[in-house]
């Protein structure tokens, strides 16, 4: 399932690829200031090449003063300095909104292939049948194809497999999104692992089977060979970039819904969605993102101001998303505990950043929440949320 932690992880992903763009379009202004004074090797005239290069700091030590201090002194330059720096800086920020833009999208379609990815699991356990049967009459003539025993065909005849592959909402889902099953690899991969599995043989050979009997089988096959599987995850990896960080979710969503089948179940039976809540938590997601964009240079001056014996550039660059992403949620989202904040994105620096990150993200949160609770920027409202803790 997604909860928000997940979330919050793919958040801070988006984030780190929104601001590694911001550097390269910070890098980019500069480049370009530095063409607008480039001598014209086409021109027939003389030019004053100290003067260009002269102009050309003049126009970069401005640009950079800009963005590190805030400083507009560059609108009183000259006409031709001043208009390279505004172009600079006007681009800078039109490519910075794109890439909001275009980065919360991925978000979006990354959170989308969670469900995509679930759901052609779900479905490629289906496919296990007509495999499952056609290994058993291979090389058996027709005629003769009622001699092979009946247990033979019992994956064929699996309840639970069959109520999948009859689900309306799933096989809407898998054609409209043209998804495909791997079959080629779940072929190999039951010749040559799920056929010697010892659970599976005993499953197989019972003549008695009952519906739960059927579910076992499924779980264990689906959790045991569609996941964790080299071959399936080399085929999943290659249709989700972020599979070793999605498969937990995905897989708690594919065995809720084999769990979710029971003997009433009919072609109609809801599959689970991303998350109990899903509406709420997108929404959550989404903002998340929003205000941390717009909350990014108020939450680099609060570090900054805590950390002035320490160049901030210096700070690992993830525990910077970290820091301003808790920054944003404890000032912009009332009705979280500030602890709850805490704690979360200290479990983010645990398995994100450097071995060191748990106890500096802990101490600067926990000494700039107090702050902040004291000057009246986190205001927190709700049952329980009343203190501010």
């Amino acid at each position: 399932m997604l909860n928000r932690r997940i979330l919050r992880i793919k958040v801070m992903q988006s984030l780190y690829a929104l601001y590694q763009t911001k550097v390269s379009n910070y890098h980019l202004g500069i480049d370009e200031i530095g063409e607008v004074f480039a001598p014209d090797l086409m021109s027939p005239d003389v030019q004053d090449l100290p003067a260009l290069d002269l102009k050309k700091k003049t126009a970069q030590t401005s640009y950079e003063a800009y963005f590190e201090k805030k400083d507009t002194g560059y609108l009183n330059q000259e006409p031709e300095i001043r208009k390279a720096i505004t172009d600079a800086i006007n681009q800078y920020h039109n490519a910075h909104g794109r890439d909001v833009e275009h980065f919360k999208k991925m978000l979006l379609e990354d959170v989308a292939r969670v469900e995509s990815m679930y759901k052609l699991v779900l479905f490629s356990a289906t496919r296990l049948m007509a495999i499952a049967e056609a290994d058993a009459t291979e090389g058996i003539h027709t005629v003769v194809k009622s001699e092979v025993p009946e247990y033979f065909y019992k994956l064929k005849n699996n309840a639970v497999l069959q109520a999948i592959e009859k689900n309306k909402s799933l096989r809407n889902f898998v054609e409209k999104h043209k998804l495909n099953p791997p079959v080629d690899h779940l072929k190999t991969v039951y010749k040559k692992k799920i056929k010697q599995d010892p659970l599976y043989i005993d499953y197989q050979k019972n003549p008695d089977t009952t519906f739960e009997k059927d579910k076992e089988i499924v779980l264990h096959l689906v959790k045991t060979y569609l996941f964790k599987n080299e071959q399936l995850d080399a085929y999943w990896e290659d249709l989700d970039y972020n599979w070793n960080e999605n498969d937990e979710a995905i897989r708690s969503l594919t065995l809720k819904a084999i769990k979710g089948i029971t003997e009433s179940s009919d072609e109609n039976y809801q599959l689970p969605s991303l998350s109990p809540n899903w509406e709420d938590d997108q929404e959550f997601m989404l903002e998340l993102y929003k205000q941390s964009t717009g909350f990014d240079d108020e939450a680099e001056k609060l570090i900054t101001d805590k950390v002035q014996n320490w160049d901030i550039e210096r700070l690992a660059f993830t525990d910077r998303i970290i820091l301003k992403m808790a920054l944003t949620e404890m000032v912009k989202f009332p009705n979280i505990p500030v602890k709850v904040t805490i704690n979360e994105y200290i479990e983010l620096s645990k398995s994100y950043s450097t071995p060191k990150s748990k106890q500096f993200v802990n101490g600067l949160l926990d000494t700039i929440s107090i702050d902040l609770q004291k000057s009246g920027l986190i205001r927190k409202s709700g049952r329980g949320l009343m203190d501010n803790k």
